[in-house]
């Protein structure tokens, strides 16, 4: 009975470890990752094959299947943020996430019409939406303030790891065994990643700022998965909430007859990071974030608007099979696993300057893509060289402005104009973005290259990066504590 009780807190303690969570939220990124681009690199071709679309509508199709999932990604965030703030536990929102996306993954290999494939799309944003959104708060209630930013960073790579393998696999497995194949890698992932995400013991979400050392990072909530877990702490921070919501809008409130007294100190409601209800104006208000919101929109537009044009432009183009289509997308994610280097970059330097530059050099080779014209060795190099100068101009967009949304509430909360919990409000508005920057991107892709063709959508592209330049200069903000809001 001894030795039972100490294998059932063994397995307790490794489930509520923050390594395990840390490799469960980012296993999760990596399977959302991995399926968005194993179908990228194929798509094209299933579109003949298997729909039967004329040739001359393939590219529309394209931009349109692709804006799909940008649409899910829109109407899922603010739903599945709402949500998981709301419920006692984010396991519920995070499995919905995966049975969405266990759904779109089927949709998009067994069905074989135009509406089944926008279908499939679209709840595989919807999915995505919810992999971000509550993994990545997860993440925050593991990892305390100290240790978010290394947290980010190893998702960063998983992001960047997905969307390297997953059209390569794609392409390989499309040449080797037909489209049926390219998909059974995906149903592996989301089995692995249903497992592990049922074994997962989560994280008590954290109700207020404190001080490392004030809280163990690793204290779960009993009510997020059956049994092992310490009751008192979470059941205080559950109390504490209660205390805290009006008595009208939550079921938690009504065990509390209304004359008890709060089981925390009133004094501590001030440190609670739900934001005010002036915070989301407020942001939205202030120049400094609206500039890192474009920041984010714009990479956005740039890489989805690639991920549309490029397959079809390089099989036209080279005559490439899929595989080697799919390996040409490689130079565009390698940068990706800098992106912890250009965050210290962005410390070190400002965001200013570093958004500045990946601005303009994003123009540049924006513009240089024109020039890649006709079949030949050099012209297949210079891609090459092309896609993963673009991969690295776009990630000094990325990494600063999405730093730079975290200096601007730490202004606004040190003028007592915000509470912490703005954070969330930020990351919110900045997904968002970046949300609508994917249904954006992939229609300009689709409808631009039909009516201008690659020469002059690339340059238009390039030129509109000059035009985002300008708010960059003039608002956006240095190091941590520089710049004005």
């Amino acid at each position: 009975m001894h030795n039972f009780d100490n294998t059932k807190s063994s397995l307790h303690d490794l489930r509520s470890s923050k390594l395990f969570i840390y490799t469960v939220v980012n296993l999760a990124v990596f399977t959302d990752s991995y399926l968005y681009g194993l179908i990228i690199p194929v798509l094209p071709f299933a579109l003949v094959d298997l729909i039967h679309l004329d040739g001359s509508n393939v590219q529309r199709w394209i931009g349109i299947l692709l804006g799909a999932y940008g649409a899910g990604l829109i109407i899922g965030s603010p739903i599945a943020g709402w949500y998981a703030d709301r419920t006692s536990s984010r396991r519920g929102p995070y499995l919905l996430g995966l049975i969405a996306l266990a759904a779109s993954t089927l949709a998009l290999s067994l069905g074989r019409t135009l509406t089944i494939y926008f279908i499939g799309r679209f709840v595989q944003g919807a999915s995505s939406a919810a992999v971000h959104t509550v993994g990545l708060a997860i993440l925050a209630d593991t990892a305390g303030k100290s240790g978010i930013g290394p947290a980010m960073g190893f998702v960063g790579v998983s992001i960047a790891l997905g969307m390297v393998s997953g059209p390569m696999l794609g392409g390989l497995l499309y040449h080797r065994f037909g489209y049926a194949a390219v998909f059974v890698s995906g149903y592996v992932l989301v089995g692995v990643d249903f497992f592990m995400r049922v074994l997962l013991i989560m994280p008590a979400p954290r109700e207020e700022e404190e001080e490392p050392g004030e809280r163990d990072p690793l204290k779960t909530d009993p009510g997020a998965y059956g049994t092992f877990a310490d009751e008192n702490a979470p059941l205080q921070r559950r109390e504490s909430r209660s205390s805290l919501a009006p008595s009208t809008t939550s079921t938690t409130t009504s065990s509390t007859p209304p004359s008890s007294p709060p089981p925390t100190p009133p004094s501590s409601s001030l440190t609670t990071p739900t934001p005010t209800p002036s915070t989301l104006p407020l942001l939205l208000l202030t120049p400094r974030f609206l500039t890192a919101l474009l920041g984010d929109l714009t990479q956005s537009i740039i890489l989805t608007l690639l991920e549309t044009i490029l397959p079809l432009h390089i099989h036209t183009l080279f005559h490439l099979l899929p595989t080697r289509t799919a390996l040409l997308f490689l130079p565009l994610s390698l940068p990706a696993f800098f992106a912890p280097l250009i965050g210290a970059l962005s410390d070190r330097h400002g965001t200013k300057n570093v958004v500045t530059a990946g601005f303009l050099l994003t123009s540049i080779f924006l513009v240089s893509l024109r020039f890649i014209s006709r079949d030949s060795a050099g012209m297949e190099a210079a891609l090459v060289g092309l896609l993963l100068s673009l991969g690295t101009s776009l990630g000094l967009i990325l990494t600063p402005v999405w730093a730079e949304a975290t200096y601007v509430v730490d202004e606004l909360v040190e003028r007592g104009e915000a509470r912490k919990g703005g954070y969330a409000t930020a990351f919110g508005l900045m997904n968002v973005a970046y949300a609508v920057g994917s249904l954006v991107g992939p229609l300009i892709g689709g409808l631009g290259t039909e009516r201008w063709g690659w020469e002059r959508l690339v340059t238009g592209a390039g030129m509109a990066c000059l035009v985002g330049l300008l708010p960059v200069v003039v608002w956006m903000g240095g190091r941590r504590g520089e710049g004005g809001i």
